[in-house]
């Protein structure tokens, strides 16, 4: 059995980040993007795997990304905000890189979660989703405004912990 140890930045910061925004994505989840999250979850659980240097997640919330950004291009989805796709991405591949690093044999036999720091993929993969979920936004956005989108406020909306007054469930503020 492997000694464990978490990284402090490549799953502390990442998984910080990911309890912070767990209220704004409580608040905003529906049904679906909820069936969507456990396949997500079950896609990760099943497919990674492991070698003696690395425990390798395969991002299930792929697909939860890909059919949250299919209906926004027809005006649907508009209150999902990029936090929720950190973190629900996050959080879907989280245990799974738990379990790998008690259950595969390290080499050294010392598995740290997160190990690559900054290069790990527990901090890369939720952020490149849910950058890449602010820019289809913002240019679906851009499109059904007629190009009046301050980009500061939208990204402020896509990122803010709470919205509005400053509580989870508060209505987004006009603008």
């Amino acid at each position: 059995m492997n000694t464990v140890s978490l990284d402090a930045i490549g799953a502390g910061l990442p998984l910080a980040a990911a309890v912070a925004y767990l209220p704004r994505t409580l608040d905003v989840t529906t049904k679906f993007t909820c069936a969507m999250f456990v396949l997500s979850v079950v896609i990760s659980s099943a497919f990674s795997y492991c070698d003696a240097n690395a425990v390798h997640v395969v991002p299930g919330a792929i697909l939860l990304c890909v059919s949250i950004w299919l209906p926004r291009a027809r005006g649907h989805n508009r209150e999902i905000p990029a936090a929720m796709i950190f973190a629900l991405t996050f959080i879907s591949i989280f245990p799974v890189d738990i379990y790998g690093a008690y259950t595969c044999h390290a080499s050294s036999g010392q598995a740290r979660i997160g190990g690559a720091g900054f290069g790990d993929s527990l901090l890369h993969t939720p952020l490149s989703l849910s950058v890449i979920h602010s820019l289809i936004y913002y240019f679906c956005e851009r499109d059904e405004k007629r190009g009046q989108v301050p980009f500061g406020n939208f990204l402020r909306r896509q990122w803010a912990f709470t919205l509005g007054d400053g509580k989870p469930g508060a209505a987004a503020p006009a603008e």
